[in-house]
């Protein structure tokens, strides 16, 4: 038996965001967000289904699915597959802007309801060891979880190294599936959850059309380019210094070839980032956006 991806695109969307498959959504958030018996998520209403991608390369690197509960709690859930050192940031504005635009002009502020973020990470964001991490805003000295109305939760799947054997609660069993079903060729027999099983079963190739599977190659195209790009960028600034190598007078083959590349990467890293890993300026690459 073959598998998607659960982590490409189009997948995940039709994972999490098809509401014919709403269990899936509301096992996999109860999983995530470690809720006990009477606080579980027994109802969602999924939102904004589209997702349309401002980019082809932010399409490759970011999906998100937008669902609000029985209690009207919003929910945003992303996958991040291209690395992004700014992630936590973007995470805190995004999930402001989705708080900020809930009301009209007249409307009253206790008409908001909390925005819940949860990003799943196909690289590592902290440094410490947990694979898994929740944010709230608490009280300095009391622990006071007051200030509700923001929460991040983020999931790092580079982090997680559990067998099989180890899987012992429904969150494991989750982010294992995130991050190896796609190589496996058989649903693991300690997966007998109905809502696991349909999950796996959305995943067989099988079951798609052939216009969905060459969208789904031209995604995985798209991510192996995305990553040679970079890569390709680190080695241009390592090796050959190439911001040394501008000021000196750059050879024109390599002052091209780094340029192309951080076209290509200005849809998916900061300038920052961008001038450090091809050894152009920040100057020259903010001329490149504004070319763009």
């Amino acid at each position: 038996m073959i598998f998607l991806d659960p982590k490409s695109d189009m997948v995940f969307k039709r994972l999490f965001g098809d509401i014919t498959h709403k269990n899936i959504l509301i096992s996999f958030l109860n999983g995530v967000l470690e809720r006990i018996e009477g606080t579980q998520i027994i109802e969602v209403t999924i939102n904004d289904p589209s997702n349309v991608a401002e980019t082809p390369l932010s399409k490759a690197s970011i999906v998100d699915v937008r669902c609000t509960d029985q209690q009207n709690n919003q929910y945003i859930i992303e996958m991040q597959v291209i690395t992004q050192k700014d992630y936590a940031a973007r995470a805190q504005y995004y999930s402001s802007l989705a708080l900020s635009r809930q009301l009209a002009s007249r409307d009253k502020y206790d008409k908001l309801v909390p925005v819940i973020f949860v990003g799943i990470l196909d690289f590592q964001l902290f440094k410490n060891s947990h694979y898994i991490s929740h944010h709230l805003i608490l009280d300095n000295e009391t622990y006071a979880h007051e200030l509700k109305h923001l929460e991040f939760h983020f999931v790092e799947l580079e982090k997680f190294n559990k067998e099989l054997d180890d899987l012992d609660t429904l969150l494991d069993k989750w982010i294992y599936f995130l991050k190896y079903a796609g190589i496996l060729q058989t649903i693991p027999k300690s997966f007998n959850d109905s809502v696991l099983e349909e999950a796996f079963n959305v995943l067989v190739q099988s079951n798609w059309s052939k216009k969905e599977l060459e969208a789904y190659d031209r995604y995985l195209d798209s991510i192996r380019s995305a990553a040679s790009q970079l890569e390709t960028a680190e080695e241009i600034g390592m090796a050959k210094g190439i911001a040394k190598g501008i000021a000196k007078g750059m050879a024109e083959g390599e002052l091209k070839k780094a340029l192309e590349i951080a076209k290509e990467l200005l849809d998916v890293l900061d300038v920052a980032t961008i001038a450090k890993k091809t050894g152009l300026s920040p100057q020259k690459i903010q001329e490149l956006k504004k070319l763009k």
